[in-house]
């Protein structure tokens, strides 16, 4: 099975899961602004990785542009967020940020990040431990459909 991550960071806790993600995985890390349909035509699955920024997926405007090429592909999103939102927040989040069609593909897991305001870090949630939910959830569809 083959898959890659992408991912969109602002402040860089979404590019250290990304980076934990792919190295755990074995998969090469791929820049959103770089893919095209040649890549996905070898690609099994997606993990597609975005920072929230005043309630906006960094990679929000990049999931609507690339939504066709998404189709038929299994997707696994994550998105991460400081401080950690609660369900109602999330759902409000994903309604607004994730295309139907790619909503409909995707395994959607909230992860916690950092919380900066002014140069203060105010909390940082970012550790490897949090991805362990979605390496068995990549892991159980790579196993599936091998």
């Amino acid at each position: 099975m083959n898959g890659i991550v992408l991912y969109k960071s602002r402040y860089g806790a979404t590019q250290q899961y990304a980076d934990w993600i792919a190295e755990t995985l074995r998969l090469p890390v791929i820049d959103p602004e770089r893919f095209d349909d040649r890549i996905l035509a070898v690609c099994d699955f997606l993990l597609i990785g975005s920072s929230v920024y005043f309630g906006q997926l960094l990679i929000k405007d990049w999931l609507k542009k690339n939504e066709q090429y998404l189709k038929g592909k299994k997707l696994f999103l994550f998105i991460v967020y400081a401080p950690s939102p609660d369900g109602d927040k999330q759902d409000q989040i994903i309604q607004d940020n994730i295309p139907d069609a790619v909503r409909a593909a995707a395994d959607i897991v909230f992860l916690p990040g950092r919380w900066i305001t002014q140069t203060i870090f105010l909390m940082d949630g970012v550790k490897k431990e949090n991805i362990e939910g979605l390496l068995m959830a990549v892991r159980s569809f790579v196993s599936r459909t091998a």
